[in-house]
């Protein structure tokens, strides 16, 4: 009973885990790696949405951004009826600013290039096309999520930049994508982790 109860446990496990893809959560220094290029100045920082630590992009002068448009092994399939495990339709996204007047997320896509943005507040760099998330800056933590495909059509999803627009930098944290527009909740794997220690227990 212990090994079916556990080989249920995993296929849950399992499955959330291929229905979701991570792109920023708890591995901020790795994002600061690839994330090499533009003017802006990327930290680690404990001003975090969940968990300990969030993006923070120092914005001083020039693009006032950070990114990379071919992040190594990225070739995310952003679809209508996604399926397979690299197929996903959603994005969720949580950002916030200190002030200022613009907040930018772009993706870089196949085909079309950085022809995949969302914006809040101005978009001071007339970069576009954009979209709309917030007609004002998140002062505070705001989550957006936002289908991909109702937006942008069908599109490979290689690279991402940061962009905190203007001269006040930016936050970013739980960046995922989905294969639904619901996303699991970061406490889940801590159920998760409940599961199985009731499972072991049981087994005492």
């Amino acid at each position: 009973m212990l090994r079916l109860a556990i080989a249920a446990a995993l296929c849950v496990s399992l499955t959330a885990v291929a229905a979701e893809q991570v792109i920023l959560d708890e591995n901020v220094d790795e994002v600061i790696a690839w994330a090499s290029s533009g003017e802006g100045t990327p930290e680690n920082s404990a001003d975090a949405f969940k968990g300990s630590e969030s993006l923070y992009i120092g914005a001083t002068g020039g693009d006032a951004q950070n990114y990379n448009g071919a992040v190594a092994d990225w070739a995310w399939a952003i679809v209508e009826s996604p399926s397979a495990a690299t197929e996903f339709r959603y994005i969720t996204f949580a950002w916030k600013k200190d002030g200022g007047t613009s907040i930018m997320l772009q993706l870089s896509g196949d085909p079309d290039g950085w022809s995949h943005r969302y914006h809040s507040g101005v978009n001071v760099k007339g970069w576009n096309p954009s979209l709309e998330a917030q007609p004002n800056i998140p002062v505070d933590w705001e989550v957006e999520t936002k289908d991909l495909f109702a937006d942008w059509g069908a599109f490979t999803l290689v690279g991402m930049a940061f962009s905190a627009g203007d001269g006040v930098g930016a936050y970013y944290d739980d960046i995922r994508l989905g294969q639904t527009e619901v996303f699991a909740d970061v406490e889940a794997k801590g159920k998760l982790t409940t599961t199985w220690a009731s499972l072991r227990a049981d087994a005492r």
